[in-house]
């Protein structure tokens, strides 16, 4: 059984349920004596949906020499990837193996670093899919189909760039099937993606259809994409049917990342994407304007928090020593949800001894987690097992009073929004939260942008461009630099006007710890000042 999962790790084993592979095949537009190939086939899921559709001349190859054939098509025992590039497939189909850098086999990657062929792609960022997605753009004919069933994250990802700049320069990509984190395979809890390109640069609008519910995908799934599909042909553009919305999408260009947005999306904060030069004197990003940085890492967090603690009990030295700390759980949308939890920090004590004397609370309390305290990652620094691990950006929270917390990771579809919360006073953040900090030199103050974070335009903004992983969405530093952030134009009466009544909203908020009531407002407040500052 071992040995199964060693294998399974080893080539990225996760095989297509047979109405699936049934639903890809049904996407080739060749004729029935055309010649394809699956590359991994496994156990011949492929071949046989292949076979079934009534397709002859079917070439199969997989690697792993251990796995059975269910199929009546020989499967050939060979390495596609060391095969040499040759234009002589009209359709390659299949799912290509999802194995990260780390866990590729030496082999492949001393392949990939020692030949220019593979290193014009594939880097130290790169999964296996990468390589199956390039090699099989050069095994195709011209005007030869692939079809494949991936992660998505290559179609997002800085490191998917060249790739995706290839995929762009020799073709373009016909039908993109974002199936978001829909139960597929066992044990993968991915957003995963169904594309069809074809090796021919044109410029016909891509069909996309994307699935926003996290149920098992199921034939009738499937069999409605397919009407989508067949219903974007025609003059529609754009359809939402429940958890279903289809619409058409111009080609992407160069590496950009594939995140499409319906043209009927009225946003404003989208025209920024096509327009950066008529907007450069209304936009400022985000990261120009803030500092921004994680929250500080404890290593051990049940072992320094006292939230379950009598500080009352604790002596006058151990009360000096407390700091009050926001976790993700804590915030909400605009404002905290939960009061900051007390927790230890000595990490200005370096000797054991007079920690043990000074402050015999903590120590009685750290000395029940030693071991696990001592088995921290510690970043490559030698430090006593009571202190914090890593303090990160300390620094940054307390040099600025006012901040904005949001959590390091979000899901969006759990709540429906994201949370930005606005925190005053001397208040810390645990590696799970991110905090945002207004320069001193920017003139619209932090509640504005607080506001613009949380507004629904923005929201919309961030979920269709925002980077996630699986459902779950990034705000570490890099994707939270690169919001667009309208400036407020101070000759302007209107906008001067709407920037006073969003603040006054937000302290409205605050001072009642509440945002329901107001919400709505906002939004339209919001709304209003980018219809006059971006249309």
């Amino acid at each position: 059984m071992k040995n199964n999962k060693e294998i399974k790790k080893r080539y990225g084993q996760y095989f297509t349920p047979s109405y699936v592979a049934d639903f890809m095949v049904s996407l080739i537009s060749k004729p029935k004596n055309t010649l394809i190939l699956d590359p991994c086939a496994g156990t011949g899921i492929f071949p046989i949906s292949l076979r079934k559709a009534g397709f002859k001349n079917i070439v199969a190859y997989e690697i792993d020499e251990t796995l059975p054939n269910h199929s009546e098509i020989e499967i050939l025992r060979r390495d596609f990837l060391k095969l040499k590039p040759n234009e002589q497939f009209d359709v390659i189909i299949g799912n290509p193996p999802y194995v990260r850098w780390r866990n590729i086999p030496t082999e492949w990657k001393e392949l990939f670093k020692k030949s220019k062929y593979w290193s014009a792609i594939m880097n130290g960022l790169s999964d296996l899919t990468y390589a199956f997605i390039y090699h099989s753009i050069n095994m195709l004919k011209e005007n030869g189909e692939l079809i494949f069933i991936t992660p998505v994250f290559w179609t997002q990802t800085v490191h998917g760039a060249r790739l995706r700049d290839y995929l762009t320069k020799y073709g373009h990509v016909e039908v993109l099937i974002n199936l978001n984190e829909m139960k597929i395979f066992k044990e993968v809890s991915s957003t995963i993606i169904i594309f069809k390109y074809i090796k021919k640069k044109v410029e016909k609008p891509i069909k996309i259809i994307n699935l926003h519910t996290k149920d098992k995908l199921t034939v009738n799934h499937l069999k409605k994409v397919k009407l989508l599909i067949e219903t974007l042909k025609g003059e529609e553009s754009y359809i939402q049917e429940g958890v279903y919305k289809a619409f058409v999408h111009e080609q992407f260009r160069d590496g950009d990342p594939w995140k499409p947005v319906p043209k009927i999306q009225i946003n404003p904060l989208f025209s920024f994407e096509y327009s950066p030069i008529l907007h450069f004197r209304r936009i400022s990003l985000l990261g120009s304007l803030a500092d921004i940085g994680n929250g500080m890492v404890s290593g051990l967090d049940k072992a320094f928090s006292l939230e379950n603690i009598d500080i009352k009990k604790l002596t006058p030295e151990e009360r000096e020593k407390i700091i009050y700390v926001y976790k993700a759980r804590n915030l909400d949308r605009l404002i905290p949800k939960t009061d900051p939890v007390p927790y230890l920090f000595v990490n200005d004590i370096n000797d054991e001894e007079i920690f043990k004397e000074l402050y015999p609370n903590f120590y009685n309390k750290l000395i029940s987690f030693k071991e696990k305290l001592l088995k921290r990652y510690n970043y490559g620094i030698e430090i006593p097992w009571w202190h914090w691990v890593f303090l990160r950006n300390k620094h940054l929270l307390e040099k600025y009073n006012e901040k904005i917390f949001v959590p390091s990771k979000e899901r969006y579809d759990s709540k429906g929004y994201f949370r930005f919360a606005y925190v005053e006073g001397p208040y810390y953040a645990t590696q799970d939260v991110t905090t945002i900090c207004i320069k001193n030199t920017v003139r619209e103050g932090i509640k504005y942008i607080l506001a613009l974070l949380n507004s629904e335009p923005y929201q919309e903004y961030i979920l269709y461009k925002g980077f996630s992983r699986g459902g779950v969405f990034d705000f570490s530093e890099r994707p939270l630099a690169d919001i667009p952030i309208v400036r407020i134009d101070w000759n302007n009466s209107k906008e001067v006007k709407l920037y006073n009544d969003i603040v006054a909203i937000v302290d409205t908020i605050i001072m009642n710890k509440s945002y329901n009531r107001y919400i709505d407002e906002l939004n339209q407040l919001v709304d209003k000042l980018l219809q006059i500052t971006l249309n």
